[in-house]
């Protein structure tokens, strides 16, 4: 759901002395995490630290102006998973211990 710092650790491990050539991003449907991250901050900041951290990470990366124009709700579920699949990847790309 998000590229903590354990889970880029890992991949960096992988990449470097496992010598794995390629790595693949998902996400999908009804994912619960971006659901939940689309929540109010009010409602988040109740969460337990951790969980709350996780949620925001993942609020950042969304695209909070073209989400707000979505009116269906699956479509708005599909794109945000799709926003969050795309900065996932962008961050992978732009770190210097994976690429």
């Amino acid at each position: 759901n998000y590229l903590d710092t354990s889970t880029l650790a890992s991949l960096q491990f992988a990449v470097h002395h496992l010598k794995v050539k390629v790595l693949l991003v998902l996400g999908h449907e009804m994912c619960g995490a971006v659901k939940a991250a689309m929540l109010p901050n009010e409602v988040l900041e109740k969460e337990p630290l951790q969980l709350a951290e996780a949620l925001q990470n993942i609020k950042s990366g969304l695209d909070q102006d073209r989400l707000k124009h979505l009116h269906d709700s699956r479509a708005h579920d599909r794109e945000a998973v799709t926003t969050n699949v795309k900065q996932q990847v962008e961050r992978l790309r732009r770190d210097k211990g994976i690429m």
